[in-house]
């Protein structure tokens, strides 16, 4: 688990290690310009001619700094300034003193355009930006991106909301983004990820004290995070890992039913049962001879067999199907996953769930859940999903490119998962991934967490495999088997 800052964070850690700690702000303002210099010694030939292109705050000093180390190690770099020198801050002007000493060629910011420079550092405005950029920095920054030259941003690419990830107006689109310290959400939500490149994090000298002493309530899984499965006992029986109930589909969509019962059972669960329309049992058996069958009729009698429930997938939004919602909305006593036409069912039906409950609604049901249109959502998606999980007091999951899981006070990010997941059905495989979790006794904030890495990670194996443009969502549930392959996950037990 990693977690990632908001440009307010960030200040609070750097601010804490000047005032705090009392680490001088020009030692860690020379630290990330070594970062800098670093990875350009690393990736970039001495040949390369390098441009920093800088402001006036401190993300420009630590442009100047950078161009400085590197023409100190052979490289030809030079520097220009955007805006007024005797706006810079004081740490700036003095980085800009010592590069002149070290005869560091200061030139005008025509030089972004002339076709001289192979490389370009972006050091306008790193986290600092708030709004939407204007007037001469709007052309700076457009010129840079047009420059044909190769890209690296310092701390955050320059026309980028930090804490958002949003882009206000114009924003430079880095090929590698250096940031220092800790990653920053925008970084990591889009659309700032599709500016930002290849994330480096570089360390700047932040001691774990300062880091510490900010709260952050956001972060992300990586793969060492799989060891959170749930440990198969050697010596157990089906009923062991618990059963699922999947109330799916209707007289049209029997897959979704499918999808959601066989990726339960792909994810560990020991027995499922669909439950669906009665023209729906040969079919679904037919495909899963695994799975036990009950007609929608039946529900009041094995409603109790459960350890999780799936409500939702192909349900429709006919009577029959609403009273089904109901009926499991004021009787289940287990955690329960609802999805698909479900959730719209659930706003027509109660307010206010509980945190037994596990939300997953696409932007649209997003938008149909909060009142919210979907461009207001997709501006700041990781408020809107904490602050819906908290209305709603469940477990939410707002599906995007990057699906947001809150409980209303933590926020986790999926980076997992790639664009060829945009496909039918892969919605109704993420109920049941996460449903076979819940069934082998995981929390649900925990299920539903790993269950949206896991369903991403699955859909990046088999796209490598498929390409994004054939993967289909039972590929996904083949990805399942396959990472799940790799990580063990038995106790230590032996008969």
């Amino acid at each position: 688990m990693r977690h990632i800052y908001t440009n307010k964070e960030a200040k609070e850690i750097d601010t804490h290690a000047i005032h705090t700690v009392g680490i001088p702000s020009l030692v860690l303002m020379e630290k990330a310009a070594m970062t800098v210099a670093a990875v350009l010694m690393e990736r970039e030939n001495r040949e390369c001619r390098i441009l920093a292109v800088c402001g006036t705050g401190n993300n420009g000093g630590d442009g100047i700094a950078a161009a400085r180390i590197l023409r100190q190690q052979g490289y030809s770099a030079a520097v220009t300034v955007i805006g007024q020198t005797e706006h810079m801050t004081e740490e700036t002007k003095k980085q800009m003193a010592i590069a002149v000493g070290c005869h560091v060629p200061v030139l005008p910011p025509s030089a972004i355009t002339d076709g001289q420079f192979d490389i370009m550092l972006d050091a306008v405005f790193g986290i600092g930006l708030s709004r939407e950029v204007e007037g001469i920095y709007e052309k700076i920054l457009e010129e840079i991106n047009h420059s044909g030259a190769t890209i690296y941003a310092l701390d955050v690419p320059s026309g980028i909301h930090a804490g958002t990830g949003a882009v206000p107006g114009t924003a430079v689109k880095a090929d590698c983004t250096v940031t220092f310290g800790v990653n920053k959400i925008g970084l990591v939500l889009y659309p700032g990820c599709e500016y930002a490149g290849e994330v480096i994090v570089g360390d700047i000298g932040f001691p774990m004290e300062s880091v510490l002493s900010v709260d952050s309530s956001v972060y992300l899984y990586e793969t060492e995070d799989l060891k959170r499965m749930p440990q198969r006992k050697r010596r157990s029986h089906k009923g062991t890992f618990g059963k699922v109930l999947v109330v799916a589909g209707s007289e049209t969509m029997s897959g979704a039913c499918y999808l959601a019962a066989r990726a339960a059972y792909s994810t560990g669960a020991g027995l499922v049962r669909a439950v669906s329309t009665e023209n729906n049992r040969d079919v679904i058996l037919s495909a899963l001879p695994e799975a036990l069958f009950s007609a929608r009729e039946e529900i009041s009698d094995i409603l109790d067999w459960a350890d999780a429930i799936v409500i939702g997938p192909g349900l429709g939004l006919s009577k029959e199907a609403e009273e089904l919602m109901q009926y499991v909305l004021e009787n289940s006593s287990v955690p329960t996953v609802i999805d698909g036409d479900g959730i719209r069912l659930c706003r027509n039906l109660t307010d206010s769930l509980s945190d037994n409950f596990i939300l997953t609604p696409h932007l649209k049901e997003m938008s149909y859940l909060t009142g919210e249109s979907v461009p207001l959502i997709q501006e700041n998606i990781l408020s809107a999903v904490k602050k819906a999980a908290g209305d709603w007091r469940c477990i939410l999951a707002g599906k995007d490119a990057r699906t947001i899981v809150s409980d209303g006070k933590d926020t986790y990010v999926n980076v997992s998962g790639n664009n060829g997941m945009a496909t039918g059905g892969a919605g109704d495989v993420l109920s049941g991934i996460i449903a076979g979790l819940l069934a082998q006794r995981m929390e649900p904030f925990e299920a539903a967490k790993l269950g949206v890495y896991l369903h991403g990670l699955s859909g990046d194996i088999m796209a490598k495999e498929k390409s994004a443009y054939s993967l289909m969502a039972s590929d996904i549930i083949t990805g399942i088997s396959r990472i799940l392959s790799g990580i063990g996950g038995e106790d230590e037990e032996r008969i």
